[in-house]
């Protein structure tokens, strides 16, 4: 899939990811997401995935100013260099994104349908403070675990 400044399709991107993971596992000799895998295997590589997603965060975060106290910070919202900076960092974010579906067996269109999905909810959810009055739950281990409303929004 060739990217370019007009157009971004990004069911295409993750559909894309599979062959793209398979290409860099093979350059090293490890199995890549389109090989068949035992779930151990499948969960590893999430794990390691998701741990490149958040070095990326915080790669990104580096150039979001972060100390209120502090007169003319540097950031990217003024500065080109470090915006496009900024920018490429959001991108390894999608990149690792990307990698992580692979190995979770999860193509664009079951993400853009999930997506759809949770959108439609976060619109009307009765305990969001723009669509409703009902308070938020109270039970932040059990909301971390799924076991709220939220979790079951479609």
């Amino acid at each position: 899939m060739a990217i370019t400044n007009e157009s971004f399709d990004y069911v295409a991107f993750v559909n894309d990811g599979y062959k793209s993971q398979q290409k860099y596992a093979e350059a090293v000799g490890l199995d890549g997401p389109l090989d068949d895998l035992n779930p151990k295997y499948r969960y590893a590589k999430i794990i390691e995935y998701m741990g490149h997603l958040v070095e990326e965060l915080v790669e990104a975060r580096v150039y979001v100013p972060r100390r209120s106290w502090k007169n003319n910070e540097p950031s990217y919202l003024d500065n080109d260099k470090l915006r496009k900076e900024f920018v490429a960092e959001c991108f390894d974010i999608l990149l690792f994104h990307r990698a992580i579906l692979a190995y979770a067996g999860v193509s664009g269109e079951e993400f853009a349908a999930a997506a759809a999905a949770k959108m439609g909810y976060n619109e009307k959810r009765p305990d969001h403070n723009v669509n409703g009055t009902v308070e938020a739950e109270r039970d932040p281990a059990a909301e971390l675990a799924g076991i709220c409303p939220s979790a079951s929004y479609s």
